[in-house]
C-alpha cells in the first residue's frame, strides 16, 4: 500500500506498465469517473499530485502519464470495472509510447468548430 485514507487507497499496480506505475483507488464502487462525487473527484486528484511528486523524487522519469480509462461501450477496456487513477512514471527506455505527435488527417476546422459546438451545448454546470 502506497497511500490509505479514509476515502481512497493507493497501490503499485498488478499489472503494470512498468514497475513504477501505482494506483489511486477509491474505496467506494464507482465505475466510470462522472460517477463519482465532485469532492471525491478532487480528493483523488489531490492525492494523485502529491504521490506524483513523491514517484518524481523516488524512480526520477523523463515524464508521468495521469490516466484514467472510462469502458463506456463495455467493450473490454477496464480489465475491473472499478474506477481508478494511474499515475505511470515513463522512461525513454520503457517502450510503452504514447505518441501525441502522430498527424491525424481529415479533421479539419470545421470539424472541430462544429465538434466544440456540439459539446459545450451537453455541458451541465450545477
Amino acid at each position: 500500500m502506497v497511500h490509505d485514507d479514509e476515502v481512497c487507497f493507493a497501490i503499485v499496480s498488478e499489472n503494470p506498465i512498468n514497475t513504477h506505475h501505482v494506483l489511486v483507488i477509491p474505496k467506494e464502487h464507482y465505475e466510470s469517473f462522472i460517477d463519482l462525487p465532485d469532492k471525491l473527484a478532487a480528493h483523488i486528484f489531490l492525492v494523485a499530485k502529491k504521490l506524483s511528486k513523491a514517484i518524481r523524487e523516488v524512480c526520477a522519469p523523463d515524464a508521468i502519464t495521469h490516466l484514467f480509462d472510462d469502458d463506456v461501450s463495455k467493450g473490454g477496456y477496464n480489465m475491473v470495472s472499478h474506477y481508478k487513477f494511474h499515475i505511470i512514471p515513463r522512461f525513454k527506455e520503457d517502450l510503452h509510447l504514447i505518441n501525441w505527435g502522430v498527424l491525424r488527417t481529415g479533421k479539419d476546422r470545421g470539424h472541430v468548430e462544429k465538434y466544440a459546438e456540439e459539446v459545450r451545448a451537453k455541458i451541465y454546470i450545477p
